[in-house]
């Protein structure tokens, strides 16, 4: 019994030993397709890169704007251009695996389709990514509420406020109000 045992143990480590052999020959067996198109810009194209789902595939395109990217096997990629000086629509790319070379391209934002090679231009060729800056205006700094306290607390300190005595006159002088001491008698 512990001889049949192992014998089918023995079997099924085989059986398990030879299956991901067969699979990977099913995956070397998958048509490869490559990628081609143009980028139209006028800024120079140094530091851009081609890149199929975040770096999976990576191309850096000629002088001339022309990119492929090699061996791209068979299901869905978004190509993306990677650059710091224009923002690029992302591509939808669905490679087939049943047809050698059959590719489907779509415009993300639109869902327009693309010819081959994909002609792709800049969706803002020159970014500007701060606001400039206001010039100096009096009536913001006037109507600073700072600025606003600062001139009634000056205004009130220059324009001191008429006090009228009980009789209703106003007062005059202070000079006056010493002459006249009660009981008659003048001070020196």
């Amino acid at each position: 019994m512990r001889a049949r045992e192992a014998t089918s143990w023995l079997l099924a480590l085989l059986l398990a030993a030879s299956a991901p052999a067969g699979a990977s020959e099913a995956v070397s067996k998958l048509v490869k397709s490559s990628v081609e198109g143009r980028l139209a810009a006028e800024l120079p194209l140094s530091n851009v890169r081609v890149v199929l789902n975040g770096g999976e595939y990576t191309a850096i395109p000629r002088q001339d704007g022309t990119f492929k990217l090699h061996d791209v096997s068979p299901g869905t990629y978004l190509l993306e251009i990677m650059d710091t000086q224009s923002v690029w629509p992302t591509v939808r790319l669905d490679v087939s695996a049943k047809e050698s070379g059959k590719m489907r391209a779509l415009l993300t934002h639109s869902r327009q389709p693309l010819p081959f090679p994909l002609p792709l231009e800049p969706l803002v060729p020159t970014p500007s990514f701060f606001e400039k800056r206001e010039g100096f205006q009096w009536s913001a700094y006037l109507m600073n509420p700072m600025v606003i306290m600062m001139g009634v607390t000056l205004l009130l300190m220059v324009a001191p406020p008429v006090k009228e005595c009980h009789t209703g006159e106003p007062r005059l002088a202070l000079g006056r109000g010493r002459e006249a001491a009660p009981g008659g008698a003048m001070h020196a």
